[in-house]
């Protein structure tokens, strides 16, 4: 189950560290960080439900938390984004200043992860991000559709973030990864 608590306060725990992002970025980050918690953990951050969509994969919660979406988010989600999340403009997001966070949606792996990724991906434009992202199995499979105005979104499941590419900063062995797998899938056989 999606739990809107945690989407926030990833996206909070990113925002305290790159200070002001726009909505692609913010995706995209959840989305590496979603995908490489998988291949470590054997679960995402988020627990999201991913699409392909033009600009790359998306996590329908996450879009809807930083749409500020009450009709697909629960009121006490929409409340906890609005205490937590500032909305610069449009499409730009910071941390509330104000905002007093424990985190206790984000596990330790968690908030290793997302450091992670912000590390490596955080200085990253959200173009740059989307053309990254691109590259993946998960969209990559889809590219023609899109080129072609064949479709708006395709779904991706969980088990397609398993993907890496070559030269990927999320590589993990191979073996990790079929652990992973049987984690996700509970199939231990």
């Amino acid at each position: 189950m999606i739990q809107t608590a945690t989407v926030v306060e990833a996206l909070y725990y990113i925002l305290t560290k790159i200070k002001r992002a726009d909505k692609i970025k913010l995706v995209k980050l959840i989305y590496l960080a979603d995908k490489l918690h998988l291949l470590r953990y054997g679960r995402t951050i988020t627990n999201d439900d991913y699409y392909a969509m033009e600009n790359g994969p998306v996590g329908t919660t996450v879009k809807d938390v930083l749409s500020f979406d009450s009709f697909n988010i629960t009121s006490s989600g929409y409340k906890y984004a609005s205490r937590l999340l500032k909305k610069i403009d449009k499409n730009n997001f910071e941390a509330n200043p104000n905002a007093k966070v424990s985190f206790d949606m984000l596990s330790e792996s968690d908030k290793g992860v997302l450091d992670f990724i912000i590390d490596k991906f955080g200085k990253m434009s959200q173009w740059k991000l989307v053309e990254y992202t691109h590259k993946y199995p998960e969209w990559y499979q889809y590219q023609d559709l899109f080129k072609e105005g064949l479709t708006r979104r395709e779904r991706i499941e969980t088990k397609e973030l398993l993907s890496t590419i070559k030269n990927d900063p999320l590589l993990v062995p191979k073996a990790h990864i079929s652990e992973s797998k049987k984690l996700l899938t509970g199939n231990f056989d």
